[in-house]
């Protein structure tokens, strides 16, 4: 089973996490069933919560928790270094292919991992002061499409061979019918 994973990528403050949530809306009251990932660059976060079971497990040295409900499943892993996307996103794809209660995935969207190999939307925002200098397929990704406010990254977008598909921050409607036909 082919289950396409597109990366989002943008600098901090482009708009990628509202966006995926808007994008993961319209897809999901199309019936297409979402994966995501999110790269976090940060060690430490928190999935679960201090004081309940899973919790105290991994306080008590467990490596690998699961917590198994009626209508959710959630995994925690300890890691001495982290996973490259290819391997979340290949373990997401057997978990899905695995299920066989219909919820296998159409798609998995990914937030961040610039450096990952994957199709990759990038993001470039006006207001942001990081994107002031950045150009369109500056760090040597397989651009697929481009999301932005920017006249010079539309114009970027359009001068490219092949032109790439450009999108506004509000197009969620017109971006979700383009991941349509990446899936079909």
């Amino acid at each position: 089973m082919n289950i396409p994973a597109i990366a989002f990528v943008g600098k901090q403050n482009s708009g990628k996490t509202v966006l995926l949530e808007k994008l993961i809306a319209a897809l999901s009251a199309d019936d297409i069933k979402v994966g995501t990932l999110k790269h976090h660059s940060h060690a430490g976060f928190n999935f679960d919560v201090e004081g309940k079971d899973s919790w105290r497990h991994a306080q008590a040295g467990s490596r690998f928790s699961v917590i198994n409900a009626p209508d959710k499943i959630a995994m925690v892993r300890l890691l001495d270094a982290p996973l490259p996307a290819d391997e979340t996103i290949a373990a997401m794809i057997a978990l899905s292919v695995a299920d066989t209660n219909t919820q296998r995935l159409d798609i998995i969207l990914v937030e961040g991992y610039r450096h990952a190999g994957l199709p990759t939307i990038e993001l470039f925002r006006a207001a942001n002061p990081n994107d002031a200098e950045r150009e369109l397929g500056s760090e040597d990704n397989d651009v697929i499409a481009v999301i932005t406010d920017i006249e010079r990254i539309v114009a970027a977008a359009a001068a490219a061979s092949p032109p790439l598909p450009c999108f506004g921050f509000d197009d969620i409607d017109e971006l979700a019918g383009f991941l349509k036909g990446i899936i079909r």
